[in-house]
């Protein structure tokens, strides 16, 4: 009794949290939901966090099959297979995610809040030898992808965009999400469809991430000689990490200013790719860049030339950490709702199983081999540059880098699963516009 009195949901003591959502259940199940962003926002928060919630407590689940993100998924697809709640209450949720936007929301916050907090100094040393580093890792994973799906019988195509595109993407939230709704408006097919084998796909790739990190430590104990113990290159020392954001002070009006900064990058990206990209509106090759890459390459450039003060930063970061933290769990929730359980079983076979482990596999040796060229330890580049473009985003970094004892390498990690995660945006607008359109 007395763990369940310490026990807090939402910051809410236990008891607290299972009245408001017995309530809520109940208002759900007979149809009554407020059909507003009201009433959407409190059924996810806390029918979808109870389900996370019960997802990460499950044993072997938790640490091996994508722990609460996957369950509260899961559980609001089974939720929509056998209609456990009225279309009505799901019609509500669904329209809050989609059509209202809450989507969108999330990824920008998400995409600012990580980028921003990124070292100025780093970032800019990325583009030098950590970009090609992961480039290396995306061929290897695309060449290796394809070439087993070839051997295996499988459609290369059908390999890379289902399988290695998802997986490489960089998580969920920068990017399936964001892939989805690309491949939604280049094919005018509903992404929901895609989104939730995708999903699939990448949660897969983040256990076989986490296998596989827990590889390469064994290795670099093993063979000490592959690996800096946490440290990517010789030079390290001479770029350590700024501070700045973990101690800066913020006040309300800084969040306020972050607010209003990360929904100005996120509207200036949509005009900028509608009306002013060349590459969008003048050159005609066949492809568009999505906003959302656009976005990234924006936020980049803030960093780079360090013009937004450090207060609204660190604003952005913590916003980030909220809707990281408290809103991924009712997320998923809600984009479980939109898909059926039937959509996973076409990811849950052998041939499709042996394409992950070889294009996780791919990204390690690719990353490895251009790493090289830069004088980074093959190790630390197959974990970042490789295994964290693979996993499934933030969550995915902390499991791999913590399997891997490396936790020190997180900044290298978030390039990784952001700017990674644009070029992946990038590429799967060429090949969804190519192939599919």
């Amino acid at each position: 009794m007395k763990a369940l009195k310490d026990t807090r949901i939402l910051g809410m003591p236990f008891i607290f949290y299972i009245i408001l959502t017995a309530a809520t259940v109940f208002i759900s199940m007979r149809g009554s939901l407020l059909d507003n962003m009201i009433g959407a926002i409190a059924c996810s928060m806390l029918i979808g966090t109870g389900l996370g919630v019960i997802g990460d407590k499950i044993p072997i689940w938790n640490q091996w099959l994508g722990g609460g993100i996957l369950f509260a998924n899961l559980a609001a697809s089974a939720i929509t297979t056998f209609k456990i709640l009225p279309e009505s209450t799901i019609k509500t949720l669904e329209n809050f995610n989609n059509g209202t936007g809450f989507l969108e929301m999330f990824v920008v916050f998400l995409i600012l809040g990580s980028i921003l907090s990124v070292d100025r100094d780093l970032l800019m040393k990325s583009f030098l030898g950590y970009i090609p580093t992961i480039l290396g890792g995306v061929a290897g994973a695309f060449l290796l992808g394809a070439g087993v799906a070839f051997i295996l019988g499988k459609s290369p195509i059908d390999a890379l965009l289902s399988i290695a595109l998802p997986i490489m993407g960089g998580g969920n939230g920068a990017g399936a999400l964001p892939m989805s709704k690309v491949y939604g408006e280049v094919t005018g097919k509903d992404p929901s469809a895609w989104y939730a084998a995708s999903f699939a796909t990448l949660m897969l790739g983040n256990i076989v991430a986490v296998l596989y990190a827990a590889v390469l430590n064994k290795l670099g104990k093993k063979y000490p000689q592959l690996t800096g113990n946490g440290q990517l290159m010789k030079l390290d020392n001479k770029y350590s990490e700024k501070k700045q954001i973990a101690t800066c002070k913020t006040e309300i009006s800084h969040y306020a200013a972050a607010i209003a900064l990360a929904t100005f990058c996120y509207i200036f990206a949509d005009y900028y790719a509608a009306h002013i990209s060349i590459i969008n509106n003048w050159l005609h090759l066949g492809f568009k860049v999505h906003k959302f890459a656009f976005m990234i390459i924006l936020a980049a450039l803030l960093n780079v030339t360090d013009c937004v003060p450090m207060e609204i930063r660190a604003a952005n970061k913590q916003i980030q950490g909220f809707f990281v933290k408290y809103l991924s769990f009712p997320l998923l929730f809600m984009v479980g709702l939109g898909t059926n359980l039937n959509d996973y079983l076409q990811v849950l076979s052998i041939v499709n199983i042996v394409i992950i482990l070889f294009v996780v596999l791919g990204a390690c040796l690719g990353s490895a081999l251009v790493g090289k060229l830069f004088h980074y330890y093959p190790i630390e580049a197959m974990i970042t540059a490789g295994l964290c473009m693979a996993n499934a985003g933030g969550s995915g970094d902390v499991q791999v880098l913590g399997t891997a004892d490396r936790m020190e390498l997180m900044p290298y990690a978030q390039i990784s699963s952001r700017i990674g995660g644009a070029i992946i945006l990038l590429i799967a607008s060429f090949l969804f516009s190519t192939f599919l359109s």
